[in-house]
């Protein structure tokens, strides 16, 4: 009605949340964040500037949810259970419009079908061995469902480090857990459906990257570097073997194709 008026109390509450949610927070966004590549420190600085609306999906907890309620299952179908659950949370907060969503979340043409047109997705992406090397040690020891226990020459022989290597092709490629992200029809999907991104940053040009988000989004942005450790990659790398290293290189040879592909068209846009 006209100025609110016969309006109840809680309606006028919700019409005043959306105005205050409006007039202080940007454009909605979707931020999908890969494992080890710079994403805490971008999805922390989101959403504290869309404080009001914003949400995750948490990889422990999504993961505890899942094998609380289906103990029964073995760890390669619990994973892809898991994987599909990710997608559709994503899913449902696009539809509770959630203005910011900063999610180790699968990419998914549902949920970028349903978000067209009013949120704007972006990611972050850094050297694929650098990756692969902070993602093994940043999970040596861990005390929780993602534990590496073996050494990196033991490890790298593994069909794990196999996936590990095509983790950009398993969270672009929008295909369903279990599938070979390491050949060419997943890679190719991978590269696909970088277009439906609206922004790609890349972890050696996260001054630019902030800058980007700030047009996108039309916002104030600071991206502290968090979550730095003595897993950071590129110090790793060159205590490594070169038979490690050409091994791991090896492992990432997807993920390099994604990334290639990912800086050209960055460069080109």
């Amino acid at each position: 009605m006209h100025g609110g008026r016969g309006m109840s109390l809680v309606d006028r509450l919700k019409r005043w949340q959306a105005f205050a949610v409006n007039a202080a927070t940007g454009k909605p966004v979707v931020f999908l964040h890969i494992p080890k590549c710079g994403g805490t420190s971008v999805g922390r600085a989101l959403r504290l500037r869309y404080l009001l609306s914003q949400n995750t999906v948490h990889p422990i907890h999504s993961y505890r949810a899942i094998k609380a309620n289906l103990p029964d299952l073995g760890d390669e179908e619990l994973l892809g259970v898991v994987h599909e659950f990710r997608q559709r949370m994503l899913a449902y907060l696009i539809s509770d419009r959630t203005r910011c969503i900063s999610a180790h979340v699968p990419f998914s043409k549902g949920a970028w079908t349903m978000a067209a047109g009013e949120y704007k997705f972006v990611t972050i992406l850094r050297d694929p061995v650098d990756r692969f090397v902070s993602h093994y040690f940043h999970s040596l020891n861990r005390d929780d469902y993602s534990r590496i226990e073996l050494s990196l020459d033991e490890f790298v022989r593994t069909d794990r480090a196999r996936r590990l290597g095509s983790s950009y092709v398993e969270y672009l490629s929008g295909l369903p857990y279990g599938n070979d992200f390491s050949g060419p029809a997943a890679i190719a999907a991978a590269v696909a459906n970088l277009e439906y991104f609206d922004k790609i940053g890349f972890l050696d040009r996260l001054p630019t990257f902030e800058k980007d988000l700030q047009t996108l989004l039309g916002i104030r942005l600071r991206i502290r570097h968090e979550n730095v450790g003595s897993h950071g990659g590129v110090g790793y790398r060159s205590r490594l073997s070169a038979e490690t290293l050409r091994i791991v290189t090896e492992l990432c040879a997807a993920d390099i194709e994604v990334y290639t592909a990912a800086r050209e068209l960055s460069n080109a846009a």
